[in-house]
């Protein structure tokens, strides 16, 4: 389907792109911002070498992000394919999505990381488990303070490795799937989000 069939070009306007200077997270700024620089002082220090957000999460980002992650709307997955495939055509890592838990998986009925790399055409492997903890219901001190979200799934690891996402949030999730693959052997680890909450 193609694009303009998908989304209007006036709703298409009202998204708001992130352009920031943090190189992990790209917040607002010069330099590195005050919740990357906190995390640079944990033991997640170096997790992640650097990423990019695509979007913030703004009022027409809130109601796309609904219907298309909560009320299964998969088609919408098509609305930022081109958007994705830039951010990620010129890498040379293997593209691995976060994985959703299987209890969400089985309510939601698709993943919408895989199904947003799907529209873009983007090939990718899956090498992470997600257990059953659910982020989104936890608080933000109560996310940053998650150890063991992941397992691997036994695939061998790449050196290079560009995570993708739907959201980052706190940077907890991206940091714990960071953290288990540079202990799995990767090299280097980046990522690409859609949203920046």
């Amino acid at each position: 389907m193609d694009r303009e069939e998908t989304i209007c070009a006036s709703c298409r306007d009202a998204f708001e792109p992130v352009n920031g200077g943090c190189r992990i997270c790209g917040a607002a700024g010069d330099g590195l911002c005050a919740e990357c620089s906190r995390w640079e002082t944990t033991a997640f220090s170096g997790a992640i070498d650097s990423g990019k957000c695509l979007y913030a999460y703004n009022a027409a980002m809130m109601d796309y992000f609904h219907q298309f992650k909560f009320l299964q709307d998969v088609i919408l997955a098509e609305v930022f394919a081109e958007e994705m495939a830039n951010a990620l055509k010129k890498s040379a890592a293997a593209i691995v999505p976060i994985p959703m838990n299987s209890a969400k998986l089985k309510i939601r009925t698709f993943s919408q990381v895989d199904s947003m790399l799907d529209a873009a055409g983007v090939s990718y492997f899956h090498l992470l488990i997600k257990n059953e903890e659910v982020q989104g219901e936890k608080t933000r001190e109560e996310r940053m303070s998650t150890r063991e979200l992941f397992t691997l799934n036994g695939k061998e690891v790449p050196k290079k490795i560009m995570l993708v996402d739907d959201m980052y949030t706190t940077g907890t999730t991206i940091r714990l799937a960071a953290q288990l693959l540079r202990e799995a052997g990767a090299e280097e680890v980046k990522f690409v989000a859609l949203i920046r909450a």
